[in-house]
C-alpha cells in the first residue's frame, strides 16, 4: 500500500508529464472506440439491409436445391402439400414473424424494341411488403395482390428499357417442364435494392402470375422473417429437429450462409480495424514509454535515495509500473468518456456517406457505443500502458545507487 501511495503521489506531483501520458492513452482508447463503433454500425446496417431486402433470416428449400437446383430447378420445387407441412411447423415457433413463398425464375423481358435478360421472383405481395422493408419504391407504387399482371422492376432495368409507369412489357421464360411461355407485365413501380448490379436485372411479380407463366403451383423456397436476428440459430435448430422428426426432405440455409458478399466485406473491414488498432497501440506505447523513460531520468537521484534506504530492485520496478497502471486506468476512463461523447455527437449530426462502390443509396454515419468494444479497447489501453513501462522500470531498477545519488 505504501508503494502504491508513493506511485500515486508521483503521478500527481509530475502532473505535466502525467497529463501527456493521459492524453496519449485517452486518444488511443477514444479513437479505437469510435472506429470500432463505426465498423460495428456498418456491419449491422449491411446485415439488416440484406436480410430485409433479399434473404430473410432463414430460407427453406427442397433437399438438394443448393447443390443441383441451378441446373435442374424444376426438380427441386416445394409442392403445395410440402408447403403446408412446412407452414404448420413454422407456425409453432413463436419467434417466426412470417413465412413467405418465392418462385424464382430467369428469362427475357422486352419493350417491343429490344430485350434484356432478367432474374426475378414471384412473391406474396402482402407478406413481402413486411419482409422486404429495405427495398425502396422510388417511383410508382408497390405491388398489390389484386393487380395480377403488375410488376416491379429495378431502377437500372427501367432505365435500360426506357419505359414509364403503366407501360406493358412482355416477359419470356421457361416453364417447369422446359417449354417456353410469355406473359404481359404492367410496370407498376420502380424499386431500388441499393445494389446497382441487382437493380439492373431484377423483376418482381405476383406469385400467381409467375406460376401461370411457369405452369406450376410449386415454389422455389419459403423465406422466414424472425423477430430478432439473434434468434436465427435457435430457430434453425428447432426447425431442423421438427423436419427430422417428420422425415421431411428439406434443407435450410441461414442468412449468413447465403450472404457471401457480406461475409467478405466483414472480413475485410475487420482486417482493416485490426491493422489500425496495431498502429494506434504502437504510437500510444511509444508515447508512454518515452514519457516514463523521461520520468526515470528526471528522478535518478530520488530513485537512488529510495534504493539506499532499503528498496529492492523489484520494488522500484513495481513502483514505476504502478504509476503506469494508474495512468492507464485514468486514461482509459477518460478515453471511454470521450469516445461516448464523440459517438453520440457523430451519430446525432447525421453526416451522409458518399455512395459506396456498386451501390445506389447513401447512408448516414452511425457510431455504436458497444460494451464489447469498450471493454476490449480499455483492456488493451491498460495493458499497453503497463507493458510500455517495463523497459523504463527495469532501467530504473538497474541504476547504481552510488551513481544515482551523485546525479544532479
Amino acid at each position: 500500500m505504501m508503494q502504491f501511495k508513493i506511485a500515486l503521489l508521483n503521478v500527481i506531483r509530475n502532473y505535466r508529464r502525467s497529463l501527456i501520458t493521459l492524453v496519449a492513452i485517452q486518444f488511443g482508447v477514444a479513437s479505437l472506440i469510435i472506429f470500432g463503433g463505426y465498423i460495428s454500425a456498418m456491419h449491422e446496417g449491411h446485415r439488416e439491409g440484406i436480410i430485409h431486402s433479399q434473404l430473410g433470416h432463414i430460407q427453406i428449400y427442397k433437399k438438394g436445391f443448393n447443390d443441383y437446383g441451378s441446373s435442374e430447378p424444376e426438380a427441386y420445387l416445394l409442392s403445395p402439400e410440402l408447403q403446408n407441412k412446412v407452414q404448420t411447423a413454422v407456425d409453432s415457433i413463436q419467434q417466426v414473424v412470417l413465412a413467405t413463398p418465392r418462385l424464382n425464375f430467369s428469362g427475357l423481358i422486352t419493350n417491343g424494341r429490344h430485350s434484356i435478360a432478367v432474374v426475378g421472383a414471384g412473391i406474396d405481395a402482402d407478406k413481402e411488403a413486411m419482409l422486404s422493408s429495405s427495398i425502396n419504391i422510388i417511383k410508382g407504387e408497390s405491388l398489390f395482390p389484386e393487380n395480377t399482371s403488375g410488376g416491379l422492376l429495378g431502377a437500372g432495368l427501367v432505365k435500360a428499357l426506357n419505359v414509364n409507369i403503366g407501360d406493358y412489357l412482355t416477359l419470356l421464360a421457361s416453364t417447369s417442364d422446359g417449354a417456353m411461355n410469355a406473359v404481359d407485365v404492367e410496370l407498376t413501380g420502380v424499386l431500388s435494392t441499393g445494389v446497382r448490379d441487382l437493380d439492373n436485372i431484377l423483376i418482381r411479380l405476383n406469385l400467381n402470375h409467375v406460376q401461370d407463366l411457369m405452369y406450376t403451383q410449386d415454389v422455389t423456397r419459403l423465406v422466414l422473417m424472425l423477430d430478432e436476428t439473434e434468434h436465427t440459430q435457435p430457430v434453425l435448430k428447432q426447425l431442423e429437429k421438427i423436419f427430422s422428426d417428420q422425415e421431411l426432405d428439406l434443407e435450410l440455409k441461414t442468412w449468413d450462409e447465403l450472404a457471401m458478399l457480406y461475409n467478405e466485406v466483414v472480413a475485410m473491414y475487420d482486417s482493416i480495424f485490426f491493422f489500425i488498432k496495431l498502429i494506434v497501440l504502437f504510437i500510444v506505447a511509444l508515447s508512454i514509454s518515452n514519457t516514463m523513460l523521461m520520468s526515470v531520468m528526471e528522478r535518478t537521484n530520488e530513485i537512488g535515495t529510495i534504493r539506499a534506504i532499503g528498496a529492492t530492485r523489484s520494488g522500484v520496478v513495481f513502483m514505476v509500473m504502478t504509476e503506469a497502471g494508474i495512468l492507464g486506468v485514468i486514461g482509459c476512463l477518460a478515453g471511454i468518456a470521450t469516445g461516448y461523447i464523440l459517438a453520440e455527437t457523430i451519430t446525432a449530426l447525421q453526416f451522409m456517406m458518399p455512395t459506396p462502390p456498386g451501390a445506389t443509396q447513401t447512408y448516414p454515419v452511425r457510431v455504436f457505443f458497444e460494451t464489447g468494444i469498450i471493454l476490449e479497447t480499455a483492456a488493451l489501453g491498460l495493458v499497453m500502458a503497463v507493458v510500455s513501462s517495463i523497459y523504463p522500470a527495469v532501467k530504473a531498477s538497474r541504476l547504481q545507487i552510488t551513481q544515482a545519488l551523485r546525479f544532479a
